[in-house]
């Protein structure tokens, strides 16, 4: 975890194969990499940046069931992973896979037994996230900045993030999405340059399961709630995740542009490169 206390410098990364990056260029401000739905996987080779986005389900597979390994995999791995890399801040939400980050915003529910109150969550994988990730992102060390329901305005620029899914009973940050629409997208501020959300909206093919190999191929698991919301807003870029397969390109509508950012495929294979644009 020492290393996480520790100051880095903003270097280049020279990639040996930039083709292979999708690219939305404009003049340089503050360049975004963008990815999600890891589980697991911290690449090495990203491109250059400032800011990396990870829109959700970071943790893998095998530990998400169990918070004590998914908090040790995040602060032996991911946590020196995030030191290593070039970018002044590394910003990302949950997903329905990270049960750890959930843990964070349930209200533990106690019991008296023998005389002692017991957390029906485990209490010490909860205090390390907590000190890990404090909850103003405005410590001494924020290069990892963690959002949920919160934004983080960095050199004039403001990033929102939600991590909420629908219709999935018994996975994390699963919500009612009449819950969703008026509790958690009415907040969304007015005026955002970068809306990171796990679930894609349903709009422009953003939920639409693409791989044609895939059993569920051309189902739509976007939110309408959400389409709702960020139509009503100011929003420059909306960069998603969970349907692994949902439309990678760049897509505009109005003033915003979606683009979905998953690294892995349905079949959880890498399938797909980071994601780069550029903020004005």
């Amino acid at each position: 975890i020492i290393s996480l206390f520790s100051s880095i410098e903003t270097i280049g990364i020279k990639l040996k194969n930039v083709e292979m990056i999708r690219q939305k260029s404009v003049t340089k401000n503050m360049r975004i990499v963008a990815i999600s739905d890891t589980h697991g996987y911290l690449p090495k080779n990203l491109p250059e940046g400032d800011i990396l986005c990870i829109c959700g389900d970071i943790v893998p597979l095998d530990y998400q069931s169990d918070l004590c390994k998914s908090v040790a995999w995040f602060t032996l791995e991911f946590v020196p992973w995030v030191d290593s890399l070039p970018y002044k801040k590394v910003i990302f939400i949950g997903g329905n896979h990270d049960f750890f980050l959930e843990a964070l915003h349930k209200i533990p529910k106690k019991r008296v037994d023998s005389g002692e109150v017991l957390s029906t969550f485990i209490s010490t994988p909860r205090r390390v996230l907590e000190k890990l990730l404090p909850g103003n992102n405005k410590g001494k060390h924020s290069k990892l900045v963690y959002l949920c329901d919160n934004s983080v305005e960095i050199e004039g620029k403001r990033f929102y993030g939600v991590p909420y899914v629908t219709s999935l009973p018994g996975w994390a940050f699963n919500r009612d999405a009449d819950f969703l629409k008026s509790e958690i997208y009415s907040n969304i501020p007015r005026k955002v340059d970068v809306l990171l959300t796990h679930m894609p909206p349903r709009c422009l093919c953003m939920g639409e399961v693409q791989q044609k190999n895939a059993f569920n191929y051309m189902e739509n698991y976007g939110s309408a709630e959400l389409a709702d919301a960020i139509a009503k807003r100011d929003i420059k870029y909306v960069i998603c995740g969970h349907v692994h397969s949902g439309c990678h390109d760049f897509q505009t509508k109005g003033e915003t542009t979606y683009v979905n950012v998953s690294l892995r495929d349905e079949n959880y294979n890498i399938g797909y490169p980071a994601t780069v644009f550029d903020l004005e």
